[in-house]
């Protein structure tokens, strides 16, 4: 029993006084366990057949009949259900939640669910696309192909019996982009329907079966190995002159490996982090200058006495301006404390991972101990705490 049947799918777009018509009269149809690739240019229809195929919109005409119902009738709160447990999506530009983990992000599906247990399903979903060491991560630590498998893994986590995945490969590089369909391709391997939506010929002839849309209409739908071989052809007439391409061909293949080490190089810092840093030294260097300054004139002036007319003048300012040093440091602590917060927060919402985590950690951490530090002495001073 076919998984698809798609029956004089129409789909019409009013702009202004003109009638748009995106998709003109479909007929698909598609079986379980098929890896489907749809391809065409700009304006062809294929990225309105996804979204009518993922039931996020409705046909104006024609039936939609998925895993044997017709879903093409179907009201809004129905189809988030059909969305829910038989469909999994996953897009071109991630669509990660920056403040949540790795894992937190693939247990988003099966909260809508309404399932208690989400961090075993979760787990698993990562294992599967190979990245459960970075389960605890957040997005903006991940790479792209990273960030891809966890949008994958949240897909696949309620086990749907269709993967939508609209341009996959579109923001990553050739290679990691190969690494994502290799996962695709497990997938299938596993039973998984997927249907793709893609521009790149290359992508699409990693699918078994490709779909060609022109102006709303299927061109053509053919298998991918019959497409592979009419492609070959040309290639294979001049026996003598294919050698050295095949020599070559490695050399070709090698040069853009380069690119996913520089895309994952150097991180830039996150701004304010070195401001953080340099905050946090200020506080416990008051303090210890203070303390050297009280320290010294006590044990010549006998401070503890605080008697004005056997201590001079200045040596009393000096005494005042340490003092007074006492709760510039604690300025400072709170100071420290709150753009090391900042760093942090910006971290985790940036939509590139930045550098400067663990500086601004260590920034924070001397900070409250930069605020507590002359709490705690004050409060052990007024109990008595350390008096001879």
């Amino acid at each position: 029993m076919a998984l698809i049947e798609v029956r004089g799918l129409t789909k019409l777009y009013r702009m202004g006084d003109s009638v748009v018509r995106a998709l003109d009269g479909v007929d698909l149809t598609i079986e379980r366990g098929e890896f489907v690739a749809i391809t065409g240019a700009s304006g062809s229809g294929k990225s309105t057949m996804m979204h009518l195929l993922g039931c996020l919109d409705r046909p104006t005409r024609g039936t939609y009949r998925l895993d044997n119902r017709d879903v093409s009738a179907l009201g809004d709160a129905e189809l988030a259900e059909v969305r829910n447990k038989l469909i999994g999506f996953v897009f071109q530009t991630f669509n990660l939640i920056n403040r949540t983990t790795a894992e937190e992000n693939v247990a988003v599906p099966l909260f809508y669910a309404r399932r208690t247990n989400t961090r075993a399903p979760a787990a698993r979903a990562l294992e599967r696309v190979g990245l459960a060491p970075r389960a605890r991560h957040m997005p903006n630590e991940l790479s792209g192909g990273e960030r891809q498998r966890v949008a994958i893994a949240r897909a696949i986590v309620n086990d749907p019996v269709l993967l939508l995945a609209d341009e996959p490969t579109g923001n990553l590089d050739s290679r990691t982009g190969e690494q994502i369909m290799e996962i695709f391709r497990n997938l299938n391997a596993q039973g998984v329907t997927v249907v793709m939506v893609t521009h790149e010929p290359d992508i699409a002839q990693q699918a078994r079966r490709i779909v060609h849309m022109k102006d709303g209409r299927i061109l053509s739908d053919r298998p991918a190995t019959e497409i592979a071989a009419e492609r070959s052809k040309p290639a294979a007439i001049p026996v003598a002159r294919a050698a050295p391409p095949a020599a070559d061909a490695p050399v070709e293949v090698a040069a853009p490996a380069a690119g996913p080490a520089a895309s994952d190089g150097p991180r830039a810092r996150a701004p304010g982090t070195l401001a953080a840093l340099a905050c946090s030294l200020v506080g416990p260097a008051l303090y210890i200058a203070c303390t050297a300054t009280l320290y010294a004139l006590a044990q010549k002036y006998q401070l503890q006495d605080m008697n004005p007319q056997r201590v001079p003048g200045a040596v009393m300012a000096v005494a005042s301006v340490a003092s007074l040093g006492f709760l510039l440091g604690l300025v400072a602590g709170v100071v420290t404390i709150l753009l090391a917060n900042g760093v942090l927060r910006r971290i985790r919402e940036a939509p590139e991972p930045l550098a400067g985590r663990r500086r601004a950690r260590g920034a924070q951490v001397l900070g409250w101990l930069t605020v507590l530090a002359p709490i705690v002495l004050f409060t052990l001073n007024i109990l008595g705490i350390g008096r001879r």
